[in-house]
């Protein structure tokens, strides 16, 4: 869903760069998540992969609701 709204917003080069950029943050998702969920999985037993999933969620409708509201003071 995130690279259809990246090609329904954005065309020519933004959309490539838009591209590089979801493909350079999956990367990074996938070598520190699973390093990080492992490690407060040690740090508090088994309720630490719920907590970083709760936890990058909350962060995730933090920053869409932040967006949102600049979307429409503009």
């Amino acid at each position: 869903m995130a690279l259809i709204e990246l090609g329904s917003r954005f065309k020519g080069t933004a959309l490539v760069a838009g591209n590089a950029a979801f493909a350079l943050m999956w990367g990074v998702g996938g070598v520190v998540g699973p390093p990080g969920a492992g490690a407060l999985m040690q740090a508090i037993g088994p309720v630490g992969l719920p907590a970083v999933i709760a936890g990058l969620d909350a962060l995730l409708v933090g920053f869409g609701s932040y967006r949102s509201l600049q979307r429409r003071r503009s």
